[in-house]
């Protein structure tokens, strides 16, 4: 049933009708948005429009915020693990608020349950047994199940937390590389979750080591200047043996490409951010297609977007909304 048009001062009995039709209205363009939003991840088809990610495309086609990407991200990843709940939301069954409850605990050998709860009460009842079931589950949160009224009581016993990782095939083969050499080195963790710990507990090692290494006298580049800055005027001046002198045009812009800024008041900062170091350079007419590594047929991208640059046709050049593309 579409919304209502708004027209002020209509009787009570209207504005009541309205108002319900509305509301329902806007569960029946969720329920569509969500279905259209799953539509597009589970496809791929983001990629089509010239996205390299979902979170890409919802953020910059969608307008969504950061946070609601991330919401219907989890949604549509639940959907497409959950067929039996999908059917109930696209046949009518069940509408978008309940399908948000029951995702939040169904798994494909309980969402038949779940969907009989969901069909034969309210919201409020639905949550109240996904509460109940939360308190009193027992295994990982993500596969509950639903409890009699007067669950046995059990012993407290420590619930484990689930962290997955979705890899590309690059990426899987870059792990493998670096397990065989671990296993060369001395082997690795039996446990993957303690492999995982390590790996991160050795890289904060190592970026605290080249923290105090850049801070230390003695690990400093050969050769570095020192500028000063007037904010107020613009000029940029360095000291020299003759004394103090003022930078070219061509200079203080070429120092502001890429340069360690440090405040009086605040924290060093750089003024090209360390995420950079992950841009990868690019041919715009590939190199197999007679494309040399001249500057002018090189772009940097990012690492997904130089996936997708390639999976599209390398270095053809595709008009699109995304700059990166």
């Amino acid at each position: 049933m579409p919304a209502i048009a708004y027209v002020a001062d209509q009787p009570a009995i209207q504005v009541h009708a309205s108002l319900r039709n509305s509301i329902a209205a806007e569960d029946e363009a969720k329920k569509c948005t969500v279905l259209w939003f799953e539509e597009v991840m589970r496809r791929r088809l983001f990629r089509d429009c010239g996205y390299s990610s979902m979170n890409q495309y919802a953020m910059r086609e969608l307008d969504f915020s950061k946070s609601k990407t991330d919401d219907y991200v989890k949604l549509a990843r639940k959907l497409d693990k959950l067929p039996g709940v999908r059917s109930a939301v696209a046949d009518g069954k069940i509408g978008y608020t309940k399908a948000r409850v029951v995702v939040a605990v169904a798994t494909p050998e309980t969402e038949e349950q779940w969907l009989n709860e969901a069909e034969k009460g309210t919201r409020d009842d639905l949550a109240r047994k996904v509460k109940k079931a939360r308190r009193a589950a027992r295994v990982d949160p993500d596969q509950m199940e639903l409890l009699p009224d007067t669950p046995p009581v059990v012993e407290r016993q420590e619930l484990p937390v689930r962290f997955q990782v979705d890899l590309t095939p690059e990426q899987e083969a870059r792990r493998s590389a670096l397990v065989e050499r671990l296993y060369k080195l001395g082997g690795v963790p039996a446990d993957r979750a303690e492999l995982l710990l390590e790996a991160l507990a050795a890289l904060v090692e190592e970026k605290e080591a080249k923290r105090c290494r850049r801070k230390s006298s003695t690990s400093r580049p050969p050769v570095q200047i020192h500028v000063h800055h007037d904010v107020a005027t613009g000029r940029m001046t360095v000291q020299t043996e003759a004394g103090e002198r003022e930078l070219g045009r061509a200079d203080s812009e070429r120092m502001h490409c890429d340069a360690a800024v440090c405040e009086h008041s605040g924290r060093n900062t750089t003024t090209i951010p360390p995420r950079t170091r992950f841009l990868e350079v690019h041919h715009i007419l590939s190199r197999q297609s007679g494309g040399g590594n001249q500057p002018q047929n090189l772009v940097t991208l990012c690492g997904s977007c130089h996936r997708l640059r390639h999976e599209r046709g390398g270095g053809v050049a595709t008009e699109s909304r995304n700059p990166a593309l």
